[in-house]
Order: structure tokens, then sequence, then C-alpha cells
């Protein structure tokens, strides 16, 4: 029996969510009945994991001698550890998901704050270069390791895409283009988010033990994690610039999805299509570039001209404070919110994250998968390192 070639509206709603946080995609709400009564309570519960998280960061910093332990990567554990301890928390949905849609992209827009558009411009050179180099390993091992174990085509294709470029958004954008079944994508995303949060604890730790300054770090987190989420929970628990620098180069290895699934879908259609003609390849390119990574870069050339405003705020003599006076750092409160807003998404996205849905993987996928994402971590940290 055939089974049903899903698109991108039918099929992968489970996952939709994905989509939004790492290229940009809709990502819809739930029906107004049902936000009414959780919305509030899934925005507390995360600003609850975000005070845990920095209250873990405190004593971390306190306990462990120059320790770089970030608040971000506390609040995606402790997020996990909630969604995954065996309560309901389906009534949290609205509120993390809200977290999600509005708050993480706010934080990395305000991220922006911080940077300066030269050196953005570098950085951003230097990450094209070795995401292209990056994609292109990622798809060659892939499928040698497709060819060994057996694994279809699609399946090959779809998790080559998503180790190389943003994991579960670069699967669901390029599964209707090749006509991949719903199994496909289920072990796909569920594979690369599994690797993810293994890459996301395991290169803090190696990082730290081969010594790597925070540019080299936060570029080798942000060419081989595969989540954005991910990236930016490891690269912030190595520093505040480590953290900077992997959000960047995650952001151009996104701009790569777009050109990828063109490309994808073209090879599918004038190679594999004439063979398979009742499952032409749909390309479908709304959604994949992100709004926030616009935001980003317009407020990073805002900082870099120095256009953000001192604010004085002053009472007279008359006054019941009597004649105080302030200043108000804009640049410096955008880039605190930047931090509370960021820590607030991981929280929200470890609350969103399912056991249930890694135990998908198949064994054959997950070990084809673990071995070209080892083989990029690799040559990723060499390249890097050199360069």
């Amino acid at each position: 029996m055939m089974r049903a070639t899903p698109t991108q509206q039918e099929g992968h709603e489970w996952a939709r969510y994905l989509t939004y946080m790492e290229a940009g995609g809709e990502l819809a709400l739930e029906p107004r009945a049902l936000r009414t009564d959780s919305l509030r309570a899934g925005i507390v519960v995360c600003a609850g994991l975000v005070a845990g998280a920095m209250l873990l960061e405190h004593v971390a910093s306190r306990l462990l001698a120059g320790s770089t332990l970030d608040s971000a990567m506390f609040a995606m554990l402790l997020g996990l550890g909630l969604g995954n301890a065996g309560f309901d928390v389906g009534a949290l949905r609205p509120g993390s998901r809200w977290v999600v849609r509005v708050v993480l992209p706010l934080g990395i827009v305000l991220l922006g704050a911080r940077l300066n558009l030269a050196d953005l411009v570098g950085l951003g050179m230097r990450g094209l270069m070795l995401s292209v180099g990056v994609l292109c390993l990622s798809a060659a091992t892939l499928y040698t390791m497709a060819r060994w174990r057996g694994i279809p085509g699609r399946l090959a294709t779809l998790l080559a895409v998503g180790n190389g470029i943003c994991g579960g958004s670069a699967v669901i954008a390029v599964a209707p283009a090749i006509g991949a079944t719903e199994d496909d994508v289920a072990v796909s995303i569920a594979t690369l988010a599994l690797l993810g949060l293994v890459g996301m604890l395991a290169l803090p730790l190696l990082g730290t033990a081969f010594g790597m300054d925070p540019v080299s770090f936060g570029t080798w987190c942000g060419l081989v994690i595969q989540q954005t989420p991910q990236v930016i929970a490891a690269g912030f628990a190595h520093g505040a610039e480590s953290g900077e620098v992997a959000t960047v180069i995650k952001l151009v290895r996104i701009s790569l999805l777009a050109p990828v699934v063109v490309l994808v879908g073209l090879t599918f259609r004038l190679r594999i299509g004439r063979r398979e003609p009742r499952q032409p390849a749909v390309l479908t390119l709304r959604g994949l570039v992100p709004s926030f990574a616009i935001g980003l870069l317009l407020l990073a050339a805002i900082a870099s001209v120095g256009f953000f405003p001192q604010v004085v705020i002053s009472f007279g003599s008359e006054s019941a404070l009597g004649a105080v006076g302030t200043t108000l750092n804009t640049q410096a409160l955008a880039v605190g919110a930047s931090k509370l807003c960021l820590v607030a998404g991981m929280a929200a996205v470890g609350l969103e994250t399912r056991w249930q849905t890694l135990r998908r993987t198949g064994p054959a996928a997950l070990l084809a998968a673990a071995c070209g994402s080892a083989v990029v971590i690799a040559a990723a940290g060499v390249a890097v390192t050199l360069l």
C-alpha cells in the first residue's frame, strides 16, 4: 500500500514550531478558547524557569572558578526536565509557544545591539564559506553512509540537508520538494534533534578542554549544531562573545536553505522524478528567510553608527524626590533585554521538546547521521582553529 506524500501544510504540524525557531516560518497559535486559560500559565512557568536558570548561573559562577556556564543552557535543561517529568504540561503549550514565536526572535533581534556591523560582515563572509563546506561534507558523508547501511535516498537527503543547514526546518522545507513520506520526516527530525541535544551538551565541554577562544568556539557551534536554540544555548554556555558569534554563523547557515531547496527539488525532478512520475517535486520557498535575521542586521547597523540614544531622566528640586536625575543607556537596556528573551526562549524550547518524539529515530538512520555529524564536527573544529 502506497503511503501518502506529505506537504508542508499537511502531516508536519507536530514539528512546525521548529520551522519558526530556525527559519522564520509561521507558527500557528492555538484557538482563542484554548489560549484564554493557559497562555498566562505557560508564560509564568517560563518566567519561573528563567529565574531558576539565572540562579543556577549565579551559583555555578560562585562554586566553579572560571565557570562560563550560561543561564541559556540551564534554562533549556530545566525546560527539558519539566516537560518530560511525567506531568501533563499540555496546558502550558499556548504560553510556551507564544514565547517561542515572539520572545525568542525578539531576543535574536536585540542581540544586534552589541554587534559591530563591520565585524559582522567579515564574520558572515567567513561563515558563509565554512557553511558551504559543512553542507558539502555533510552530504558526502551521509550519502556514503546511506549506501553502506541501505538507507533510502530520500531519507538520506533529508538527513544530509538537516545536518548541514538547520535541522528540523530544513527537513520540513525539503520534504515536499523530494516527495518524502511522513515516516521519513519524523525519523529525520527526531534523529537530528537528538544529535543536536548531544552536541549542545558536549561542545562546551570540548571547547573548554581544547582551550578554544570565543570566536573559534562560537564559529564551531554555529557550523555544526543542528537547531538554532541549541546553537544559542551551547554558544552562550562558553561566554557572551561565543554566543553572539554562534548565533550569527547559524543565521548565515540558514541563508543557504532557500537555494538548497531549489537545487534539491530540481535535481529530484530531473533525475528521480522521471522514474516516479506520480510523486512530482513541489518547491515551496515561502518562509525560508528569517525576519529576525533582518532585524538583527538593522539593529547592528544602528549600534555601529552610535545611534542608540542616552535618555536623561531628571526631577526638579520641587519634586517629592528632590533634585535627582539619571541617564538611561538604551543600548545597555537592549543588551540586557536580549539576554532575558533568549533565556526565556530556551526554557520554552525545552518545554516543547518531547522524548517520545526523539524515540522515533531508526537505528540505521541514527548511525548514519551520527557518523556524518561526527565527521562534520571534527572537520569544522580543525578548520576554525587553523583559519
